[in-house]
């Protein structure tokens, strides 16, 4: 009788468990929205630098290709209306244009993790939409010595993108093994253009969310 009902609350108690909502926990990234350096709004309204980042630009004396902007006024026919903050990054269209960061925190065993990054395109110089379409890659990676190893990454397309109003697109990592080469190596995440020059991506609000580690709470029962 007792082990009957030892298993039943077992059985009550994964249940439980299995309808609760998943926790996660946000994984600080630098300069996540772009806001530094300030750019001027009523000077050029652009500045060729993004603290916190790694620039990978082929323009390698100008660094024409990244940077950060400031958004326009409220009211202005070209004001994204869901930035966050007063700046967002430009990323040029040409393929080896890219943006990095390592962080500090490390990809843990047992935890999955979701990458998230408002995406819209320029006005003036949208992305090509036309047969080669352009594209925007999401990375999450790791380094084996120098080297950067994706892990998983999440293409983004011109068409169908906006002006005025950013649009979240995500990459998604599966819990992460022990035996995976990337647990407890530090996580790195890329955001990087693929297609012809001439074009800009507009980027900002770059989030990074994990999986809390569940631990195992099945009480034993003897036999």
């Amino acid at each position: 009788m007792l082990r009957g009902v030892m298993r039943l609350s077992v059985l009550i108690l994964m249940f439980v468990w299995a309808a609760a909502p998943v926790k996660s926990a946000s994984i600080p990234i630098e300069n996540a929205s772009f806001e530094s350096p300030v750019v001027d709004p009523n000077g050029f309204g652009a500045f060729p630098m993004i603290d916190g980042w790694t620039e990978i630009d082929v323009d390698a004396l100008g660094s024409t290709n990244t940077g950060v902007f400031a958004n326009t006024a409220e009211g202005s026919e070209d004001h994204i209306v869901n930035a966050d903050g007063d700046q967002l990054a430009f990323l040029g269209s040409a393929s080896g244009n890219a943006l990095e960061q390592d962080l500090a925190s490390r990809y843990k065993v047992g935890c999955d993790y979701r990458l998230t990054v408002g995406v819209g395109i320029s006005g003036r110089f949208p992305p090509s939409s036309q047969t080669p379409v352009d594209n925007l890659d999401l990375v999450l990676y790791y380094r084996d010595g120098n080297e950067p190893v994706d892990i998983a990454s999440e293409s983004v397309e011109a068409g169908g993108l906006w002006v005025t109003q950013l649009q979240d697109f995500s990459l998604y990592v599966p819990t992460v093994a022990p035996d995976d080469a990337w647990a407890d190596k530090a996580i790195g995440v890329a955001i990087r253009a693929g297609g012809q020059a001439g074009g800009f991506w507009d980027i900002d609000n770059v989030r990074l969310a994990r999986s809390l580690p569940i631990a195992d709470l099945t009480p034993t029962v003897k036999e």
